[in-house]
């Protein structure tokens, strides 16, 4: 971004007006260049790490949502299990 050296608004790098007041912007100093360059391409990078995670997310929430779908549909639930009822004291040895 580089500021308006009338009312010091920031604009996007290759701006020739200012986006706040109109005026234009005639004098960019290398240093101010190379700073707004370099902060796009942190901004750029940080936008990039978040698509990527935000990515990463769906791709987990999508993959959770199959496997309960396949766990519930598809996979038959076990037999309930024909054991004899025992007395209670044949549970545990004396």
């Amino acid at each position: 971004m580089i500021p308006c050296q009338a009312c010091g608004n920031q604009n996007p790098i290759g701006t020739r007006f200012c986006r706040s007041c109109g005026e234009r912007i005639a004098v960019v100093k290398v240093d101010q260049l190379a700073a707004a360059v370099r902060d796009d391409q942190v901004t750029v990078a940080s936008h990039r790490r978040l698509e990527g995670g935000r990515s990463l997310l769906l791709v987990g929430l999508f993959l959770l949502v199959c496997a309960l779908v396949l766990r519930y549909a598809v996979v038959p639930s076990l037999p309930v299990a024909d054991v004899p009822p025992l007395p209670a004291g044949e549970l545990l040895p004396p």
